[in-house]
């Protein structure tokens, strides 16, 4: 009896994930972009790594050792990277993973 209550949920949770998935599409197939729209869909990407960079930097003891240096060094990672590529996912990762290095073998 509790088994079909979790399939049930679960089933329902699917179909309304989808649904609210699925009829932005249905909705506006034939429309074209708003220009709001087509400036968020442009600048989403470097939006996404400022929230990043000030989420990351908002813990960091600057006053005690290590000052920061380890997240210095990702920040300044992913913005050479996303300069020279352009690309937000190769600057995220790459800089994430330059970050988690430092941190576990050098500070």
């Amino acid at each position: 009896m509790e088994s079909s209550y979790i399939i049930g949920s679960i089933i329902v949770a699917t179909l309304a994930t989808y649904a609210t998935r699925i009829i932005p599409f249905l909705l506006f197939r034939t429309r074209e972009p708003s220009p709001l729209i087509k400036y968020i869909e442009l600048n989403m990407p470097l939006m996404i790594m400022v929230i990043l960079v000030f989420y990351a930097l908002k813990d960091v003891k600057w006053e005690m050792y290590p000052y920061g240096l380890a997240e210095i060094i990702g920040v300044c990672v992913a913005i050479l990277l996303h300069v020279k590529f352009k690309n937000a996912l190769l600057s995220i990762f790459i800089a994430t993973l330059t970050y988690m290095v430092l941190i576990q073998n050098v500070f």
